[in-house]
């Protein structure tokens, strides 16, 4: 079977499975339906979680978020 690359996050993935990928991990959800009774959380615990979930990544996609949130900071910086 054939493998095949998300253009969005840079996974690779079997053909068969590339929809589905993108359409669970990728879609924009709006807050209120994802946690439509869950309170705000704190930057802090917002940090935590990020931290959590960056350590279950593989190596190659800690390095690519990290390149995308230095983008992401310079497009920032630059509209400031």
């Amino acid at each position: 079977m054939a493998t095949v690359t998300c253009d969005v996050c840079g996974g690779t993935f079997s053909q068969r499975h590339l929809a589905s990928h993108k359409r669970l991990a990728h879609t924009k959800i709006s807050a209120s339906a994802a946690a439509p009774a869950a309170a705000p959380i704190s930057e802090k615990e917002a940090m935590r979680k990020i931290a959590l979930l960056y350590e279950r990544l593989s190596v190659k996609g800690q390095k690519t978020i990290i390149r995308l949130l230095t983008m992401k900071d310079q497009i920032n910086r630059n509209e400031q």
